[in-house]
């Protein structure tokens, strides 16, 4: 014995425990730490449970399994529960006690270090060990997780820490009761796969957009509110936005008015298909689609209406992907037939004539044609003679005077409407305003463009036949002559001092 008649292995026990004890405690806060800054548990697992959120999601297939391998461990039959007090050296973890907890990939701190009193009160009888909180209390001691935003998820706030999580063990990372985050988010945010669907969900990765305890946004989103979440992923249509001269207001508004979030029917996760989706809020384009009785193929082939317009931004008021000579020439650079047997002549050499109509030469087809639809031949706007020949009527020229003065058919005399006069004596008067046997326009005129001033044509199909009349136009200093193949060679002047040929038009050769 020593002096103070202890016996030295006494001493030295107590010694052994007390730095038990202390080693024990340093250990179980070095945990302790590890798990405040990891989601609380353990990984059991080396190089299975590492890296990103993204290693423990399975693709979205309802039952993809997880990329965790875990080798089967065969463990003996459990003990009978124990009905009487256990001895305080006894832990609650063995291969029959609580087995399960040794073959997980992933293991709940305190049980790692077989600290069940972190959580657990003292044995209450009949092997009872009571929370030491009631409901979240115990979790919420180490896991601030909520009260802290402006949006909190109803699964922790409603149902509590465990509706999601095993507060033991899991094969999935932040102790999950299933295998991936997409099929625990399935089971109450039910959302069947459609034919397209976003990245993030398609692969199960929901946290991805959605923080799964609270948030500062609505939807619990990471990014921040409407489009800027988007934006997050999406950066370089903000971009887009920011740096072009028209947006879409949808597209800076609310990107959901257009697309679905997580999956669709529809490619690029519209909610509609394209046509519908810009018609919903287009509605006088709606309008003009449904009454017309000339369509545009443009309008239901490929990509519908993006097969012209940008859905977010350009640089047209319209959001037109080119100016609009050059898209137009993306598909009428050739010739095409239409369903009903129709040919649509090529457009691409008349469009590189050296004179061009005014709004051609602007790049403004639209002032003639109306793409999306029309009640006239050739989708024009307004009334155009498609004869050769047609009895005089204001109305036939509708088109033309939409931009030109009128006057010019019904005025007789003039010395400075028209450049096509000889004298004062009106030239387009005499040809057009007659009741038969009317020329118009395109009598002599290439409507689009031509090699010749005034868009002056170089032949035009004659009325009723297939050949080619040549119109002989030559320009002089001070009018023009002609030689078309339906009367002998004329010749205007401008000049009043000059003599007047005779009558142009009703001296006929060779007309029907």
């Amino acid at each position: 014995m020593n002096a103070a008649g202890n016996q030295p292995g006494a001493t030295r026990k107590r010694a052994m425990l007390w730095g038990g004890g202390i080693l024990g405690f340093i250990g179980l806060v070095f945990i302790l730490t590890r798990l405040l800054n990891s989601g609380g548990a353990v990984d059991q697992s080396p190089g299975l449970n590492r890296g990103t959120e993204a290693d423990s999601m399975a693709r979205y297939d309802g039952g993809a399994p997880s990329t965790r391998i875990v080798q089967p461990i065969a463990l003996p039959p459990p003990a009978p529960k124990p009905t009487g007090p256990l001895p305080a050296d006894v832990t609650c973890v063995t291969a029959k006690c609580h087995g399960q907890f040794t073959i997980a990939s992933v293991v709940h701190g305190p049980v790692a270090v077989q600290a069940c009193a972190v959580c657990h009160e003292p044995d209450q009888g009949n092997h009872t060990y009571p929370l030491k909180k009631p409901n979240d209390g115990v979790c919420r001691t180490c896991h601030d997780v909520t009260g802290t935003r402006s949006y909190e998820h109803k699964a922790v706030s409603v149902n509590g820490c465990l509706a999601c999580h095993d507060p033991h063990v899991s094969q999935t990372r932040h102790l999950l009761k299933t295998e991936t985050v997409g099929q625990l988010c399935q089971q109450c945010h039910a959302m069947p796969l459609e034919k397209f669907a976003h990245s993030p969900f398609l692969a199960g990765q929901c946290t991805a957009c959605h923080n799964p305890h609270q948030a500062d946004n609505v939807k619990l989103l990471r990014g921040g509110e409407g489009p800027e979440h988007c934006f997050t992923c999406h950066d370089q249509i903000k971009l887009r936005l920011a740096s072009s001269a028209a947006t879409h207001e949808p597209a800076r508004k609310d990107c959901l008015t257009c697309h679905a979030a997580h999956t669709s029917p529809n490619p690029h996760q519209l909610k509609a298909d394209v046509t519908t989706t810009c018609l919903g809020c287009h509605k006088p384009i709606a309008k003009v689609v449904k009454d017309s009785s000339v369509s545009h193929d443009a309008m239901f082939i490929k990509d519908t209406c993006a097969n012209c317009h940008e859905p977010h931004a350009g640089e047209s008021r319209t959001l037109l992907r080119d100016r609009q000579d050059k898209l137009c020439l993306a598909c009428h650079d050739k010739e095409l037939k239409t369903d009903d047997g129709r040919v649509v002549v090529g457009m691409k050499s008349t469009l590189e004539r050296k004179f061009l109509h005014g709004p051609i030469r602007s790049g403004d087809c639209a002032s003639c044609h109306n793409v999306h639809g029309a009640t006239q031949a050739n989708l024009l706007r307004e009334k155009f003679p498609e004869t050769f020949y047609a009895s005089f009527d204001l109305e036939n020229y509708a088109l033309c005077f939409s931009c030109h003065s009128k006057d010019l058919v019904l005025l007789e005399k003039t010395d400075n409407l028209t450049g096509f006069r000889d004298g004062d004596r009106n030239l387009h008067y005499v040809h057009v305003h007659r009741a038969e046997k009317g020329r118009t326009c395109k009598t002599c005129h290439n409507i689009h463009g031509s090699d010749l001033p005034n868009h002056m044509a170089d032949e035009v199909p004659f009325e009723g036949s297939q050949w080619a009349m040549p119109i002989g136009f030559e320009k002089r200093p001070d009018g023009a002559s002609c030689a078309p193949g339906c009367h002998e060679a004329k010749t205007y002047h401008r000049s009043s001092d000059v003599p007047a040929p005779p009558p142009a038009i009703d001296n006929v050769r060779g007309a029907p």
